[in-house]
């Protein structure tokens, strides 16, 4: 189909295919080491259960890479290897996975289905040429599947699609087809159609070809078409020629005039169609079946694009992904997106740490190969490199990666976690960097007032495996806590006080007095300290010793307990003994005068509120709105994006927005998502604050 406009037979005798090594030796010397011209790197994503990760297995069968199939439901691929994987049966961490076909490597990243495991996916997006999307007639509605197209749409990278499972259905083909372009697009056309058994189907229909094909993992034998498909295939094949002739003119007027078109003309028409996002090929087959895998691979060698090449030579690299093994320690996932790298080069991180790239291997299937140097566009396993998921590495510091669809995905779960023995709450902690160093849609903080480790991430499930995986490692036993919500209190108005601190218990005795004025200040002012002292009240050096006290008294909480804030406090007069006098005695006194003017003012409740970015599709506008509104939002905006879509912005009680991951992905079939930060506090309503105040009773 995409070479030389001939089929290249490959025939049924394919035995031992072990021995096909993909990465063959040169003279001893070592592994083939690909250039620039020769390499993909390919994103795998879809929805949950769409068959990925037996898609990688198929293909790494069909290209000789592994002699055996592994199965998903035994923990024998060649991607889900990790515990939590084998254990759940699913994809949680993305892996990457080297084939060589037609002289071409291709790097296949296989990435979790769900969208709590996104963050994840998006890293892998950055890193790839291109994205195969992977469904099943049963996972075309199914709401990620727009969520995946609209973050490949913000990073406009070139795509196909594959339809597995055909051989459930082979007739369900038209429908999903029809139902891709209504839900992503017009511009979806099949380069195959199914080409049926008795039971299901045993290969495809080339359009481009004009021919059908018997293809499974050891034979890709041409076939006459059946008489019954010749209408719908030349019908599909009329369709897929109009769309592709668009991409050149000189082919449009000769396709016009009646010219024959050879697959050559024809397959570089529809690479820049792929290239400049106008045209979206689809290609069906089975993976369990290993039906239609020879033609993938053909087309992701024809019609994937090779890394570009920008104007910056100088090594760079991008941390794409990485996994502990309990013998050898850390291995990080590198794609070259500079010169030239070799092996032992030492790069930085954006804040001048040093990582050496000790080793470079290749990762295949079983023991992965060493290169002595990479390409740029060539992906690499590293060993023993420490930057985190999504770093950029280069020659100089102060380079940033531009996380776009990361930064696009805000960890909304927050629990809060301790060891169950308290010596253990070291190891916790490391474990659990090193933990979020893995995974991008891990955020670690510490609670602000109990010091305790706070975990963010995109789900209830995701957390719950990052626990699993976070007590496996560290070997410690982790209790889970709500989050508490970071009140504040500060002055009804402007109060006066006196602080009087006096001590005699036999010899040297204490004695100090601060007189103060207490003013609100508007909102996030913090606190304010003005020496009015004149005469000599307090000696200079015991001023401080007054600030110090007052400090301590508004950690300490006010009438509700929380601490204060947004105040000034003016010294004004004071007494002292010339003796007896002291920096406790003033820092004793300094505390008594705040409480007391805080008594005279009363105090009210400040809450955090959070500015919101809403992400939804636009037909559940309303509905987030209203959400929004009834949590006490104030809703500041709304912008139209692309592909209808809407951004909300909003400011939002950091109190209310404990159910808002959840409630989102309710209100929007998992579509919705949102970024957070917090932006200030303001004042509770009296009667909630009253609510407040009585649940600490």
């Amino acid at each position: 189909m995409f070479f030389d406009g001939e089929r290249v037979e490959i025939h049924s005798a394919r035995v031992g295919m072990a021995a096909l090594a993909p990465f063959p030796n040169e003279g001893g010397a070592g592994v083939k080491e690909f250039t620039t011209a020769h390499l993909r790197t390919i994103v795998c994503v879809g929805p949950p259960g769409a068959g990925k990760t037996s898609l990688i297995e198929s293909v790494c069968y069909a290209s000789g890479t592994i002699a055996h199939k592994g199965r998903v439901e035994d923990g024998t691929t060649v991607s889900d290897r990790s515990p939590e994987e084998t254990h759940h049966g699913y994809s949680i961490d993305p892996t990457t996975v080297a084939v060589v076909h037609r002289d071409v490597k291709l790097n296949l990243i296989d990435t979790p289905g769900s969208s709590e495991f996104l963050a994840a996916t998006a890293i892998a997006m950055e890193a790839a040429e291109a994205a195969l999307v992977v469904l099943d007639p049963q996972t075309v509605t199914n709401p990620e599947l727009l969520l995946i197209w609209n973050l490949l749409n913000v990073l406009e990278l070139p795509r196909l699609i594959l339809v597995n499972k055909c051989d459930r259905d082979p007739e369900a083909f038209a429908k999903t087809v029809s139902a891709l372009r209504d839900t992503l697009g017009e511009h979806i056309d099949p380069l195959e159609l199914p080409l049926p058994a008795a039971n299901g189907i045993c290969g495809v229909l080339d359009l481009l070809a004009n021919r059908g094909f018997l293809d499974d993992a050891t034979t890709d034998t041409e076939v006459e078409i059946p008489d019954n498909l010749v209408t719908q295939e030349q019908t599909a094949r009329d369709t897929l020629l109009d769309e592709i002739v668009q991409e050149d003119d000189t082919i449009m007027e000769r396709y016009l005039a009646g010219e024959d078109l050879n697959a050559d003309e024809l397959v570089g028409a529809l690479a820049a169609g792929v290239r400049s996002l106008h045209i979206t090929p689809l290609l069906c087959g089975s993976a369990i079946g290993d039906i239609g895998i020879h033609h993938l691979l053909d087309a992701l060698v024809s019609l994937v694009p090779p890394a570009h090449m920008s104007e910056e030579s100088e090594p760079t690299a991008l941390v794409v992904s990485a996994t502990n093994d309990q013998y050898l320690g850390r291995l990080a996932v590198i794609k070259n997106l500079g010169g030239p790298l070799k092996a032992d080069t030492v790069l930085k991180t954006d804040d001048s740490s040093e990582e050496r790239l000790h080793q470079l291997l290749i990762p295949t299937p079983g023991e992965p190969f060493q290169v002595s140097s990479l390409d740029h566009g060539d992906v690499a396993i590293v060993p023993k490199l420490t930057a985190p998921v999504g770093t950029l590495l280069s020659q100089r510091s102060g380079q940033q990666a531009d996380h776009r669809l990361r930064n696009r995905l805000d960890p909304g779960f927050t629990i809060a976690v301790s060891a169950a023995i308290p010596q253990e709450e070291e190891r916790l902690a490391a474990a659990l960097f090193k933990l979020a160093a893995d995974d991008p849609g891990i955020v670690v903080d510490r609670e602000e007032g109990t010091h305790r480790l706070l975990v963010r991430g995109l789900g209830s499930n995701h957390l719950a495996i990052a626990l699993e995986r976070l007590q496996r490692r560290a070997q410690v036993k982790i209790v889970t806590h709500d989050p508490i919500t970071q009140y504040r209190e500060t002055f009804r108005t402007v109060a006066r006080g006196e602080g009087r601190y006096k001590k005699q218990t036999g010899g040297h005795g204490q004695f100090g007095v601060a007189n103060i004025v207490v003013e609100p200040l508007a909102r996030d002012h913090g606190f304010e300290f003005v020496d009015e002292i004149v005469g000599g009240a307090i000696p200079r050096n015991f001023i401080p010793a007054v600030e110090k006290g007052l400090l301590e008294a508004m950690e300490a909480g006010g009438l509700a307990g929380y601490p204060i804030t947004d105040i000034r406090v003016r010294l004004v007069d004071g007494k002292f003994h010339s003796v007896d006098s002291s920096e406790m005695s003033f820092k004793m006194a300094g505390a008594l005068a705040l409480k007391e003017a805080l008594a005279q003012a009363g105090s009210q409740l400040l809450e955090p509120v959070t500015r919101l970015e809403v992400t939804v599709p636009a037909e559940h506008q309303g509905d987030v709105l209203g959400y929004l509104s009834s949590k006490r939002g104030k809703i500041l905006g709304t912008d139209t994006l692309a592909n209808g879509w809407v951004r909300i912005e909003a400011d939002v009680p950091a109190a209310e927005l404990i159910g808002l991951a959840p409630d989102l992905r309710a209100m929007t079939n998992g579509l919705g998502s949102f970024s957070s930060q917090h932006h200030h506090y303001d004042v509770v309503p009296d009667h909630l604050a009253d609510k407040i105040k009585k649940g600490q009773d």
